[in-house]
């Protein structure tokens, strides 16, 4: 029994297409980087890193402390970078046409530089007597090449009896040996088989995609990662003082070993993807009528342990499989199905460097295009690769891939490349909790192990022509469930790669609500300032939260569908032959079905027991407390995903095959019932007695009124409720194995035999209607919640999470400190400061010239003069209230005083110049001696903080 290699997508044009787009982005970073870097000023450049000091960051500190001390002073920032900031994006621009200018030609001319360094000969010009010609167009036939044959050529100083089929995608040529020509009459077989195994790759596009590969790879080599380098070694070695390249030395090592990483994984990847089209190519020939004996090729011994172990090293980076592996092939096509490690770490390697050198891209505003390529490329990959060892082992018998170890390889390789690279560590050599990583490993083997067992129920349930829809289907919905968790990373997670930085404080603050918690809802505060980050916060479409609840809606329809009564089409044309029933086990929808009604009671009980205890002796005041208010929009969140999570353990550790399908619908049919009580309880508050949330007014309340709280409640539920549900129903199938195991060795557990039920074909069929009622259910909740809008759907979803940041910072080192007075004075501290003293000094001179005026034209003039000064001062004052705050609290404290004395003299100003007199004057001179000295002691603080020197004025 042979299987059809081609009854699934190879994924290999996945996997191109991964190390394209990642040449591709990488060389859209590091180019403007290098250009920069060649092109820029040291002194513009000097000055816009200063701003970003003077805003108080810290090359040390974690990204949370410096995006807080950024958004303080956001404004002055955008301010003072506008006034240093060096544009060459159209020199990056054209550079980059160069590139790519660059590597089109050297796809164009590849092939025929090829042809003539090896100084090929054209077939006919060889073929002197006509032989070769007609065996050839019979096998250029055979391939149905007939429409664009390929072009022919002969190595004739090449002796060895093989061939190479190379060019372009609209012109390829095949090189013929001079000994496989030499050989051709005596070895027909071999001839035929090396010649039909070459156009097989022509046949499959093998040749296009590589070669663009190998040009794009060549190309960024020279032209971009070799500049890269030699930037990094400047920066690393040369720029700067010695003192500031220790400082960035992490950031800058990190950064550059990006490229090597790159050079890596773009290597071993193409290694294998070519090994893999190699095996593609020998069973394609093989089918054409080749005969297997040119496969029996002696291997060289490898006796001995090391000789071992180089070979197996260097196994990955050969472009060729061995020739037992080929031979084995050939019979058995399992190495086409097998799930290597190295690959799918590779995958997720690669990934991670192209998520991020990837910029914004177009219409990222309406959906994270950045996360659906990045989670569809991932998925898309490994998820291939699942199907098909799912379908193999389905059609071999042998033990079905659980799914989990290639989420863990994917990743493992993600994991790599954000620990290796800048994106978690920042100017860290490790970031400070790097066990937060830890939460994309389990997203990635969450979505593999759910991809394997719906793989099991699809493909024993699809009646197509072909598996491909169906694996099209099986891939999308994971994809876009993984796309959720990655955008809610990035805009949130990799935050706490530096540790928890959201408070309850900070929640308070969010809502900007009155009052002091009850004490009975204080600790759920702090519950809620954990969720508040956490994937559901957003119910735009952009958030993606609705993509959790495909993760069980899709495996419900295979339900409902239910196994084909006759042998599919599509396993037909892949094996022929009589081939075992693909009828999975399936979970009765019945059972689902109950199992999420039984949770949907308990969120209900859970729900009123939680409004039971938050309630205080007075109700009525504790209503009028706004935490109060937030427990009572995100107690139901708790509840429900905690009922989905019990639900989907217990469904899971009572379930044998395709457990997490089995867990995540009945966890989804809870989530719509939790949704519903809520909905309800909405509507009818008041009317519930001790119950009741926000009035005690009994009448049926309006839908505009719940259904936006429901919203938020949802987008929780679906995104986060299922995400919860999944990591549980791992935890229930691992008890229930346990059980099961300790069931087995207990002697005193008498084996029951299990009893014969009757068939309940019309209890069937009715639980198919109603799974199919709960998927369209499902959706049309789903359509109707989600904002479509981007722009009401900012106003209308909860405040950004980054808002509960806590708020505190740890203080610089002493160095830092000074670095950042400095910085502060440099780029526009210090003329603040003395646009301050002159405007107080032109008061003065104003004064003066009104008290010694003797004339009424005299004391017409300086009163003119009075309010053109006070004008100024307003206006200088205004200024650098604009300014960055001092990064220094007592200098921020002097500052502040500073603004402020300046300040009250501009209004003791005004109104000396509008009701000039003893009174006014002399409140005037007040405020004017508060201004100077503190202008003065501003002064003294800076030159002993070390930001200016001891004798600047």
């Amino acid at each position: 029994m042979r299987l059809d290699e081609r009854v699934l997508a190879a994924g290999t044009t996945l996997r191109f297409i991964l190390l394209l787009v990642l040449l591709a982005a990488a060389s859209t970073r590091m180019i403007p980087l290098v250009v920069w870097h060649v092109l820029s000023s040291p002194e513009k450049t000097y000055m816009e890193d200063g701003c970003w000091l003077a805003s108080g960051s810290d090359f040390t500190a974690s990204m949370s402390e410096n995006y807080i001390h950024y958004s303080r002073n956001a404004d002055a920032f955008e301010a003072c970078t506008a006034l240093y900031h060096q544009d060459f994006r159209g020199v990056s621009l054209g550079v980059g046409a160069v590139v790519t200018a660059a590597a089109v030609a050297l796809y164009w001319l590849l092939p025929a530089w090829r042809t003539r360094r090896s100084k090929l000969a054209p077939l006919d010009a060889m073929d002197v007597h006509g032989r070769l010609r007609p065996r050839l167009d019979e096998l250029v036939a055979v391939a149905g090449l007939t429409a664009r044959p390929p072009h022919f050529v002969v190595d004739p100083a090449a002796s060895t009896a093989g061939a190479v089929a190379f060019g372009r995608w609209r012109r390829p040529t095949v090189r013929l040996d001079g000994g496989l020509v030499a050989t051709s009459a005596t070895q027909p077989d071999r001839f035929r088989a090396v010649v039909l195994h070459e156009l097989a790759h022509v046949r499959n596009g093998d040749i296009g995609v590589t070669y663009a590969t190998i040009a794009l790879w060549r190309v960024f080599l020279v032209l971009v990662l070799l500049p890269w380098t030699a930037m990094g070694v400047d920066n690393l070695f040369f720029t700067g003082t010695a003192d500031g390249r220790d400082e960035l030395a992490p950031f800058n090592t990190h950064d550059h070993v990006v490229g090597v990483l790159i050079v890596l994984a773009v290597y071993l990847t193409r290694a294998g993807i070519l090994r893999n089209r190699e095996i593609y190519a020998d069973l394609m020939a093989v089918r054409w009528g080749a005969r297997p004996e040119p496969w029996e090729v002696p291997a060289p011994s490898t006796t001995g342990v090391w000789p071992k172990l180089l070979s197996r090293f260097a196994e990955p980076w050969r472009t060729h499989p061995s020739w037992a592996l080929r031979r084995t092939s050939l019979t058995d096509p399992r190495a086409l199905f097998a799930l290597d490690g190295l690959p799918l770490f590779l995958t997720g390697l690669a990934t991670d460097i192209l998520g991020s050198n990837l910029g914004s891209l177009p219409y990222d505003h309406v959906l994270p295009v950045k996360e659906l390529l990045i989670a569809g490329l991932v998925v898309g990959i490994g998820g291939v690769a699942l199907w098909r060892g799912v379908l193999y082992a389905l059609l071999t018998g042998l033990p079905i891939p659980s799914g989990w170890p290639v989420g863990l390889w994917l990743g493992s390789g993600i994991v790599a490349g954000e620990l290796i690279g800048p994106a978690a560590a920042g100017n860290h050599w490790l970031p400070a909790h790097p066990e937060a990583l830890l939460i994309l490993v389990a997203a990635l083997v969450l979505v593999m192990a759910w991809t394997a067992q719906n793989a099991q129920w699809w493909i024993g349930s699809w009646r197509g022509r072909s598996l491909g829809p169906a694996m099209l289907m099986g891939l999308a919905a994971p994809s876009l469930a993984l796309a959720l968790v990655l955008s809610w990373w990035h805009a949130y997670g990799s935050t706490l790669t530096q540790g928890w930085p959201f408070t309850t404080a900070g929640l308070l603050g969010l809502y900007e609500l009155p009052g002091l918690p009850p004490a009975r809802i204080g600790p759920f505060l702090q519950i809620v300032a954990v969720l508040g980050p956490l994937p559901g916060t957003d119910t735009s479409i952009r958030s993606l939260w609705w993509a959790g609840a495909l993760l069980w809606v899709l495996p419900l329809l295979a339900l409902a569908t239910g196994p084909p009564a006759r042998r599919p089409k599509w396993l037909a044309r892949a094996l022929p032959e009589t081939a075992p029933s693909l009828a999975p086990h399936m979970s009765g929808p019945g059972r689902l079905l109950a199992a999420g009604l039984a949770g949907g009671l308990v969120s209900w009980a859970g729900m009123a027991l939680a409004l039971a205890h938050m309630h205080t002796p007075d109700p009525a005041t504790a209503r009028e407390s706004g935490p109060f208010l937030i427990a009572g929009l995100m107690w139901p969140i708790l509840v429900i995903c905690t009922a989905m999570a019990l639900t989907a353990a217990v469904v899971a550790g009572m379930t044998g095959s395709a457990w997490l399908p089995a867990g995540l619908i009945a966890a989804g049919i809870t989530a719509l019932l939790g949704a519903g009580g809520t909905y309800l309880l909405m509507r009818t508050d008041g009317c519930l007695g001790p119950l009741n949330t926000m009035t005690d007014t009994c009448r049926w309340w309006p839908n505009g009124v719940a259904w936006p709280l429901v919203r938020e409640q949802l987008g929780y539920v679906l995104a986060l409720g299922t995400l919860v549900a999944g990591l549980s129903a791992f935890a229930g199938r691992s008890a229930g194995l346990l059980w099961r195991r300790l069931a087995r060795t207990n002697p005193h557990a008498a084996a029951r035999p299990a009893a014969k039920q009757p068939p309940r074909r019309a209890s069937h069929r009715g639980a198919r209607v109603v799974a199919v009622a709960v998927v369209a259910a499902t959706l049309v909740v789903t359509a109707f919640t989600t904002d479509t809008d981007t722009a009401s759907a900012s106003r209308s979803s909860q405040p950004p999470p980054n808002r509960m940041l806590d708020q505190s910072t740890r203080s610089p080192s002493a160095s830092t400190a000074r670095l950042q007075g400095q910085a502060w004075v440099a780029v526009g501290g210090g003329d603040h400061i003395h646009a301050l003293q002159d405007a107080q000094g032109g008061f003065v001179d104003a004064a003066e010239a009104w008290e010694k005026s003797t004339s009424e034209a005299e004391s017409a003039a300086a009163i003119s003069r009075l309010n053109i000064t006070c004008d100024g001062l307003t206006r200088v004052t205004k200024r650098a209230d604009a300014y960055f705050t001092v990064p220094s609290p007592v200098g921020q404290r002097l500052w502040s005083l500073m603004l402020s004395r300046h300040r009250r003299l501009a209004t003791v100003c005004r109104e000396l110049a509008t009701n000039p007199g003893p009174a006014s004057n002399r409140t005037a001179t007040f405020a004017n001696n508060d201004a100077y000295h503190s202008g003065t002691t501003m002064i003294d603080w800076l030159a002993e903080a070390g930001a200016i020197r001891r004798n600047r004025r």
